[in-house]
């Protein structure tokens, strides 16, 4: 969940939320500028409403145990979590902090949805970020069949990249960060990408085209020209 802070003066966000839901597990990580859900439906490793915080740091090292892939075993005790995968286990202490209340960024439903292909939009901005600087957002501008990625860069140039898309609303122009924007769209499965908008200034979600298990929130910057 590379959506985690690594400031350890906000400690709560260092860690990943594990809570049970009637479905399954979900895991939430945010570092307020972004927030990820991964729902795993009939996964059933928690009690009925229980949660726990477990640090980003041990399941970026459970991920790197699991490689290509294999079956992990957790065990809970009352301030520690194992995971163990085939021979190799992986201990660490939970994070006894209060997570923040995620549920209230995420709207039931947005005004504005475009769907494109995944992988040339994750190129595009691939391109896009040679020529952005550390403060310098990617413009989305959302039409009704075409999404244009733009970066104005001061005395460096300027990028556009335009991609087919097609937009369910009202056009829209958002600006993102390009690293978390990629990360985003990195995490989510399948050919096609939704982002659903309410507004330039408000948070955009991020799905998989038919792989609801997954969504990202991403805050945008805010555009001076």
């Amino acid at each position: 969940m590379r959506a985690a802070s690594v400031d350890m003066q906000r400690l709560a966000l260092t860690g990943v939320l594990m809570a049970a839901e009637p479905e399954g597990l979900r895991l939430v990580a945010t570092d307020s500028y972004r927030l990820a859900v991964r729902d795993l439906p009939g996964t059933t490793v928690l009690g009925h409403g229980q949660k726990v915080v477990i640090p980003g740091r041990a399941l970026g090292e459970l991920n790197r145990l699991l490689g290509a892939g294999g079956d992990v075993t957790l065990c809970l005790e009352e301030n520690r979590a194992t995971f163990r995968v085939g021979n190799a286990s992986l201990s660490t202490s939970l994070l006894a902090v209060e997570f923040p209340n995620y549920r209230q960024l995420i709207q039931p439903s947005y005004p504005n949805k475009l769907t494109t292909a995944r992988e040339p939009l994750l190129e595009a901005i691939r391109r896009c970020r040679i020529l952005a600087r550390e403060t310098t957002p990617v413009r989305l501008e959302m039409t009704a069949t075409s999404l244009r990625l733009v970066v104005l860069t001061q005395d460096v140039g300027n990028t556009v990249e335009e991609l087919d898309a097609t937009l369910v609303g009202s056009e829209v122009t958002v600006g993102f960060n390009p690293e978390y924007l990629a990360a985003g769209i990195e995490a989510v499965s399948g050919d096609e990408i939704t982002i659903e908008t309410t507004d330039p200034i408000k948070p955009a979600v991020l799905r998989g085209v038919g792989a609801d298990e997954y969504l990202y929130l991403v805050m945008p910057q805010r555009l001076t020209t």
